[in-house]
């Protein structure tokens, strides 16, 4: 099962982070790993159900379904295609000293996971790391 995760301690309270996380349709604004994002169906802001089309550069377009929508911590996406299915997690836990640990997750599995997570291996990760540097970036230029 090819998964990756990232961990990052951002300068900011987790709802200031969340504020900007949860936001998904602005995700574009602040991550060059998405070109576009659109909630196609369900609330918005999202919850378990929630529907949303998402074009990354170099990947086919894909349909996410929120499967977990825990304000203001957690929420997961989940996106199927043939053989395949992805999660995305998306993580964040106060610390101590009021700034928030962030972590990004995704993991896939079925038939050709395998298969196919080897073959974009070095785009996801490239990917869920830059959405997490862009997601510091975007935190503490808010303040």
């Amino acid at each position: 099962m090819p998964s990756y995760s990232t961990t990052a301690a951002i300068d900011a309270s987790p709802e200031a982070v969340w504020a900007v996380l949860s936001d998904v349709e602005h995700m574009p604004d602040w991550t060059s790993s998405m070109t576009s994002v659109e909630i196609i169906d369900g609330p918005n802001p999202p919850d378990v159900g929630t529907q949303v089309r998402i074009e990354q550069p170099k990947l086919p377009l894909a349909i996410w379904l929120m499967d977990e929508w825990d304000p203001p911590r957690h929420f997961a996406w989940i996106s199927e295609a043939p053989g395949l299915t992805t999660q995305a997690e998306h993580l964040v836990e106060p610390l101590p000293d009021g700034r928030s640990r962030v972590t990004l997750a995704i993991t896939q599995t079925g038939g050709l996971a395998w298969l196919l997570g080897n073959l974009v291996r070095r785009r996801t990760r490239r990917y869920v790391d830059t959405e997490l540097a862009g997601l510091e970036a975007k935190v503490t230029q808010r303040g």
